[in-house]
């Protein structure tokens, strides 16, 4: 879902935002500008990325306060991490952050 509340890009009076049905509104509009530009659905855009010979890892500060463990990924994602981890596995790599 997107909302528009706090969001100036938009380039909408914030004062909607806050009316019944403005959430569902701007999500359909974001999910029609994201199809129209030709972006890949979520789990396309990873299946691309694994394919091509990409790497996917959680972040782990975000599971540990989210409470998710490796069951409840993508089944690509190769594991959870910390950042001290990822600064090491990817020393010299070419960095594509999502």
């Amino acid at each position: 879902k997107f909302t528009m509340l706090g969001n100036t890009a938009t380039h909408m009076p914030q004062g909607l935002g806050g009316l019944p049905g403005m959430t569902a509104m701007a999500t359909h509009r974001m999910k029609k500008q994201i199809a129209a530009i030709g972006v890949p659905d979520v789990p396309e855009f990873l299946d691309q990325i694994v394919a091509s010979g990409g790497h996917l890892w959680a972040c782990r500060m975000s599971a540990d306060m989210m409470h998710i463990d490796e069951d409840d990924l993508y089944e690509a994602v190769e594991g959870i991490i910390s950042a001290a981890d990822f600064i090491e596995k990817t020393e010299g790599a070419q960095l594509l952050f999502i």
